[in-house]
Order: C-alpha cells, then sequence, then structure tokens
C-alpha cells in the first residue's frame, strides 16, 4: 500500500500499480570562481532533493466513472504543504513531500498504464514514522544512515535558565518564562509556546548539532528524534 498524509492510494480508486521509482538523492556541488587562475574551486557536495514517480493504470472502460477515478486520486495527492508519503518495503520510514506531478490521462485509451504521479522531497532523508525519546542526562543511540531530526521539549513551572550540553557545544537560555518549551536542534530555533526565545540564547551558545552513534545531552526535559535514512 501507498500512504500519502495518512490515506492510501488504494482505498481512492481501483488503481493497478505498474511501478515505483525513487530517485538517488542529487548531489549539488558547491564551488566557487577563482579570481586569478582558470576554473573553480570546490567547496562541498550539497545533498539536494529526491523524488518519487509512481506510475499505474486505471482499468475502467466507463469514461466517466473513469474521471471520478482521476479526480479522486489528484486529490489524494494534493497537499498544501510537504506530508508524509509511505512506501511499499520500507517498513517504519517515510519521506516528507509533495505532489509536484499530476495524472495526464487520455480520454479515450482507457487501458493506457503510465499515468504518474510525481512527489518531491525536498528533505531527501526516509525518518522513521516513531519519535523515540530519552531524558536529559541519559545515554541514548541514533540509528540511521544521515542525521536525525531532533529536538528538546521541557515544560517549566516558573521562570528559569536552562543549560543544555552534550560536552562539544552547550547551549544557555536565560530569563526563558514558564510554559512548553521546545529546542529543534535540527533548524536551529527555540519557542516558548508558541513565541520564539532566541533573544535569549546566549551570545557565546553553540547550537547542539544532531549526530549518529552513541549520545548524553545534560539539562532539562526530553530528547526527542527520529532517526534518518539515505536510501
Amino acid at each position: 500500500m501507498i500512504y500519502f498524509n495518512g490515506n492510501a492510494l488504494e482505498s481512492v480508486a481501483p488503481v493497478k500499480i505498474e511501478d515505483i521509482r525513487v530517485s538517488p538523492i542529487i548531489q549539488t556541488p558547491v564551488a566557487r570562481d577563482r579570481p586569478v587562475t582558470a576554473g573553480m574551486t570546490f567547496i562541498r557536495a550539497h545533498e539536494g532533493t529526491r523524488t518519487v514517480s509512481i506510475t499505474f493504470a486505471l482499468i475502467e472502460q466507463d469514461y466517466e466513472i473513469r474521471q471520478r477515478q482521476i479526480e479522486a486520486v489528484t486529490a489524494w495527492a494534493l497537499s498544501e504543504q510537504p506530508a508524509p508519503l509511505l512506501l511499499p518495503y520500507r517498513p517504519n520510514r517515510q519521506l516528507f513531500a509533495i505532489c509536484t506531478g499530476l495524472p495526464d490521462p487520455s480520454t479515450r485509451q482507457w487501458w493506457e498504464s503510465r499515468l504518474a504521479l510525481t512527489f518531491t522531497a525536498y528533505d531527501p532523508f526516509f525518518y522513521s514514522t516513531e519519535e523515540r525519546s530519552a531524558a536529559c542526562g541519559s545515554a541514548f543511540v541514533v540509528y540511521g544512515s544521515a542525521p536525525p531530526k531532533m529536538r528538546i521539549t521541557a515544560t517549566l513551572a516558573a521562570s528559569a535558565d536552562l543549560t543544555y550540553s552534550d560536552s562539544v557545544n552547550t547551549m544557555v537560555f536565560t530569563g526563558v518564562g514558564a510554559g512548553d518549551v521546545e529546542i529543534d536542534l535540527t533548524k536551529q530555533t527555540a519557542v516558548l509556546g508558541s513565541a520564539s526565545i532566541m533573544d535569549k540564547f546566549g551570545f557565546t551558545s553553540k547550537f547542539i548539532l544532531p549526530r549518529l552513534g552513541g549520545m548524553t545531552i545534560t539539562g532539562t526535559g526530553t530528547v526527542r528524534w527520529r532517526e534518518a535514512w539515505q536510501a
């Protein structure tokens, strides 16, 4: 079954899946012009987007019924923001993707088998469907083949200073008010409720970097993460 945004494609229309193609992550080189000599200086390779192409058939000879099925598939695929896309043979893994290509059906060839949907994942990694967690100060292990999505959550009963460290980088937030705090280590943002508290981020502080392997993050609250894979 193919699920997008929590709904199965096969539940909205009697599609016959012909193929699913998951592209590799596009590697985009970052380089700059040399001021004097010929050529460019390579800086690094940047991991870009990936696409998922789903080709299918709708074996329906009644043209009006077939049109309603096409409309149902189109409605299933559309979303305002990237949403979870779950594919066969990748259990407990999801892409966050958005539809960038819709079927282009023939009004005559009901037997055609090259109808296609294209999804683009601007964040190209597969992430675990289950978010794992560990209390701050406890050792934990992050598996996968790419840096995870990671955040820290805490609930403060009164205004307090918050300090977090992984023994390499330390984050200090001073004078944080009471309420629910979320520090997104992937996006490097912090909010109290829905209001940013980055103005309370210490001048010499450095964000803890999500990484693979064993980690211990000291501080107040809970570390939450989704493991990531390149394929």
